[in-house]
């Protein structure tokens, strides 16, 4: 496809839905170009995540990308020897992603398919050696089931999502996401943001035993890998940076004035 042409297509798919993953094609084109720096980034967190990936390995695993989104990850797990199955429930996503794969990718054992993770269908699939879950967590409304659903396909699973960051790190709480539906990307809608804690509870009632964490408290994002079996994975320490006491008062100082404020200004009830 010459680039002009390219172009082209990329505008054309981006007009009913930005893309959400840069992909470098052909002649230094992208779908969304930039500068990346923030972890939900796809080539950040990439970065944060192809440590995790040497340590599993990925040839010869069956993977099941759950929020496969633009297929980005799919691909380069396919590239390091995974067959892959990405499913999302955005068809506008999925879209992208098979313009990638018969354009780009074609040689590449992944595939695409729109499926709910609440649907029979889901129930329906084979286990899987590994399941990612990559921004999948809080954009799910019932963030339990989805986990019960998912530990039924994989006996180790790696999350990134955007965690709950104010309040004791080490507390079990979930908080229901204050932004409205997203009208303009309604599947991006935030709904439940969980702690570490919060997550690793729950994953424990339905049979994980072993964690690895990764997070950055001045991010938004965090990652765990959860496991049912041992894997040396979970040899690795945990690559935690704690606030500290003075910035989890400072976060909840601030939570507190601003919930006095929205009282007194009638945007809150008391």
């Amino acid at each position: 496809m010459i680039k002009e042409s390219l172009i082209n297509e990329i505008n054309k798919l981006g007009e009913k839905q930005a893309w959400n993953h840069n992909f470098i094609l052909n002649d230094g084109v992208e779908t969304r170009p930039g500068k990346q720096s923030s972890h939900g980034k796809n080539h950040v967190k990439l970065k944060r995540l192809q440590p995790i990936f040497d340590q599993i390995g990925l040839s010869g695993k069956n993977v099941l990308d759950v929020g496969c989104n633009e297929g980005f990850f799919s691909f380069y797990m396919a590239e390091n020897g995974a067959t892959v199955l990405g499913i999302d429930i955005d068809e506008d996503r999925l879209l992208k992603a098979n313009f990638i794969k018969e354009n780009f990718k074609k040689e590449q054992n992944a595939e695409f398919q729109n499926i709910d993770i609440y649907s029979q269908q889901f129930k329906d699939l084979d286990r899987y050696d590994l399941c990612l879950c990559l921004g999948f967590l809080h954009r799910v409304p019932d963030p339990f089931k989805a986990l019960a659903e998912l530990g039924e396909k994989s006996d180790m699973i790696i999350f990134e999502w955007k965690a709950l960051k104010f309040g004791p790190h080490d507390d079990a709480f979930a908080y229901f996401s204050p932004k409205p539906v997203n009208e303009g990307d309604f599947f991006g809608t935030e709904y439940w943001l969980l702690s570490y804690t919060a997550l690793e509870r729950i994953l424990r009632r339905i049979g994980f035993l072993h964690f690895y964490r990764i997070d950055d408290p001045n991010q938004k994002r965090a990652i765990l890998v959860a496991g049912k079996v041992s894997n040396k994975i979970f040899n690795m320490p945990d690559q935690i940076v704690h606030r500290g006491r003075f910035r989890t008062f400072l976060s909840h100082t601030k939570r507190y004035l601003k919930t006095v404020l929205g009282v007194i200004s009638g945007k809150v009830n008391a």
